[in-house]
């Protein structure tokens, strides 16, 4: 099903979610499930044509982008935000050690960088800083809410796919977020960038700005906001969001004993830890999603807005 990506609906979905993007830098994010009907259009523009699809974790099957909140525009790219079978079948028989899947949420800090540093594939990309939230599978070969959540920075940039394209059942990524095309590197002979990848990374290095933000959220997601126009949504919470309802969130964790952190009013990964406890202990281990909505809160006892 096809539906219309625009800054009005990335503006919408932070404020769902209570991301404080910064209105005058660059922001990056991704739609996990997601084609653009035309991914070899990569420009600029007020709006972008989308359709989901399902995750096959054998072919590029995820958007990710460029927003510009300032112009009002943003720019979409084939690639994928979940890792390769070959990876995935690897990991399973290691008790999923080596391979991960990033948990929806606000990113905050990805900056210019390389990625593999110091060997022949190593090229200019986007490196992830900070630790955050990654689910493991040893189980079977996709990740669900019963996959355990670990705490870490296993580095999961964002980086050259080395892939074709979205028909292509190759690329590289055991869990970083990557963007079709291949990259400047000294394996390939230091040819130029190629594919998306080459103006995705272009339009980011080409500016002053060194650090980004990234917004990875669900194909879904996007598509509930396009097709609501006007109508009012439930507010969630995750990784990376911030405010008031953050605070009240956080102060009702600690009344029920989940939460011993600051009430500071950002989900971070104490509060992130403590909604996936809460989850399990109310509902059972496969509901623990790690997203405050209606009904988690409603177990909370919080008060939920419609936005």
């Amino acid at each position: 099903m096809s539906f219309t990506l625009s800054d009005r609906v990335l503006r919408r979905l932070c404020e769902i979610n209570s991301f404080a993007v910064p209105n005058s830098e660059l922001v990056f994010f991704g739609l996990r499930g997601c084609l653009a009907v035309n991914p070899d259009e990569h420009q600029f523009g007020p709006q972008h044509a989308l359709e989901v699809v399902a995750c096959d974790y054998i072919h590029p099957r995820c958007v990710l982008g460029q927003w510009r909140p300032e112009a009002r525009t943003l720019a979409v790219f084939p690639g994928s935000t979940v890792p390769h079978a070959k990876y995935v079948k690897t990991s399973v028989e290691q008790d999923g050690s080596g391979t991960n899947q990033v948990m929806s949420g606000f990113y905050q800090d990805y900056r210019k960088g390389v990625h593999k540093n110091g060997k022949p594939t190593g090229h200019d990309a986007f490196r992830q800083t900070e630790g955050h939230p990654i689910r493991r599978t040893s189980d079977d070969f996709d990740f669900d809410n019963d996959d355990r959540v670990e705490f870490m920075n296993p580095y999961d940039n964002i980086h050259a796919a080395w892939s074709m394209g979205v028909n292509h059942n190759e690329y590289a990524s055991a869990g970083c977020q990557v963007v079709v095309g291949f990259p400047k590197c000294e394996s390939r002979g230091v040819k130029p960038d190629a594919g998306a990848w080459k103006t995705f990374k272009a339009n980011a290095y080409k500016i002053s700005q060194s650090q980004f933000g990234y917004i990875l959220l669900s194909s879904l997601d996007a598509q509930m906001v396009a097709q609501a126009g006007s109508q009012k949504l439930q507010a969630k919470l995750r990784f990376g969001s911030s405010g008031s309802l953050v605070t009240k969130v956080q102060k009702r964790l600690k009344t029920k004993g989940f939460y011993e952190g600051e009430i500071a009013g950002n989900f971070e990964l104490r509060t992130c830890r403590a909604v996936l406890e809460c989850q399990t202990a109310m509902f059972g281990p496969r509901a623990d999603d790690g997203i405050v909505g209606p009904m988690t809160a409603e177990a909370l006892g919080v008060a939920w807005p419609a936005l």
